[in-house]
């Protein structure tokens, strides 16, 4: 079944806003139903080329999803422009302005007169009630094409692809010749290049022509992709199983995670499993390692908290440094580091201190920094030079600390 999608927008098309929704969309349906999407456009809020594009869509596709302009203002025109194409009239859902107006009144904001305008939909088009936003999801067909419209607001279209779309393709799938023996499975890596990546997972691919190995860098983290196929469901999962457990196994302990895991979420379920606790002091890196463990629900029962020791002044209050201290060894060194890892842990009662001390620009050597962990009876520490933006540096150091304590954390038994 061929699929295409249509991204609607002028912030599209002048790179004021990158299009999530679209990669949200074809990662859904490969890691899902192993599908791909053919063909991607994306057009203005123009009205001859909108109408253009979902003509020439729907001539090519059998399943085309629209993204956006879908809303209230002057320059959503997605609904009107899909009618067009398909040669319908609009008509008016009182049904969806309900929805639309108990919304507003919900949340104590005033309808708009041009709030209206989304409740209108095409003459027979099926559609479904927005829980999380206003605009609901339309469903019409131009030609032979079945075309879906989401609302552009990334919570509201991921909503509606987990919940609506991706049950319908695969009962398309189911129609249209039997299931989809397909599946993604994803692997995150850290401390390896993709290069070393790709080297470690050779012997892989030779042993397992019938699986599609690919790679994708999204710093500091290496993405391996495993792409699986089976003539029935059985075999695909025996496939699936064994490829997943041998690049496993040549990577090591350079796996931190599955699918979209997030290294704060993986540090925090081996704190969580062991019953181990956390505190940080951090320099450099201004609140990142802080920001990544509280991003994850419940991370309260593990990081007790941390210490932004920016300055001098900082690292001698909080991070329990002396004066003498800092001018002897520097507010950025390994000793200065090693230190304010041990000080954080004693101070917050902790099993684990984690602090890092570092150059992020313009002064200093710009991507120097230095990494320590202490833990029961465990220090690990690192001195990494990595040159690049500010942003850069900070983003490396904090994934780099994290990666420490993860070895440290894998390396001592559960108790």
């Amino acid at each position: 079944m061929r699929i295409e999608t249509l991204c609607t927008g002028d912030e599209l098309l002048t790179g004021l806003t990158l299009d999530s929704n679209g990669a949200f969309l074809q990662a859904s349906l490969l890691e899902c139903l192993g599908l791909r999407v053919s063909r991607s456009t994306v057009v203005g809020d123009e009205e001859e080329e909108m109408v253009k594009a979902l003509v020439e869509a729907s001539a090519r596709a059998k399943l085309l999803v629209v993204s956006g302009g879908l809303g209230p203002t002057a320059d959503d025109i997605t609904v009107a422009c899909a009618a067009k194409a398909a040669e319908l009239p609009l008509v008016f859902s009182a049904e969806i302005f309900q929805s639309i107006e108990a919304r507003a009144q919900s949340l104590g904001f005033r309808l708009t007169e041009a709030a209206k305008k989304q409740a209108w939909v095409p003459r027979g088009a099926r559609y479904v009630l927005n829980k999380r936003g206003s605009a609901p999801m339309v469903q019409l067909r131009i030609g032979a094409c079945e075309v879906f419209l989401l609302p552009g607001v990334p919570c509201e279209f991921r909503a509606f692809v987990e919940e609506e779309l991706l049950k319908h393709v695969e009962e398309r799938c189911l129609e249209e010749g039997g299931p989809v023996f397909r599946r993604l499975r994803r692997l995150q890596c850290m401390g390896l290049p993709e290069s070393l990546v790709e080297e470690a997972l050779a012997g892989v691919v030779a042993a397992f022509p019938e699986a599609k190995i690919g790679f994708r860098v999204h710093s500091p983290a290496v993405e391996v992709k495993l792409l699986c196929e089976g003539q029935t469901a059985e075999a695909l999962a025996q496939l699936e199983a064994a490829v997943v457990s041998k690049a496993k196994e040549a990577l090591g302990l350079a796996v931190f995670a599955e699918g979209e895991a997030s290294l704060g979420e993986c540090i925090a379920a081996l704190l969580l499993e062991r019953g181990q606790t956390l505190g940080v002091a951090e320099s450099c890196t201004g609140g990142q390692l802080a920001a990544a463990l509280t991003a994850v629900a419940g991370a309260s029962q593990c990081f007790k908290g941390g210490a932004v020791v920016y300055t001098g002044e900082a690292k001698r209050l909080w991070g329990g440094l002396s004066e003498e201290f800092l001018k002897t060894h520097g507010e950025v060194s390994a000793e200065t580091t090693r230190w304010l890892a041990h000080n954080i842990r004693g101070q917050l009662g902790t099993d684990w201190g984690l602090a890092v001390t570092g150059y992020a620009g313009p002064t200093g050597e710009a991507g120097l920094f230095f990494l320590a962990c202490a833990g029961p009876g465990l220090l690990r520490e690192a001195k990494i030079f990595w040159p690049g933006t500010r942003k850069e540096v900070q983003v490396l150091a904090a994934a780099r600390a994290l990666e420490l304590l993860r070895r440290c954390l894998l390396e001592l038994p559960i108790s």
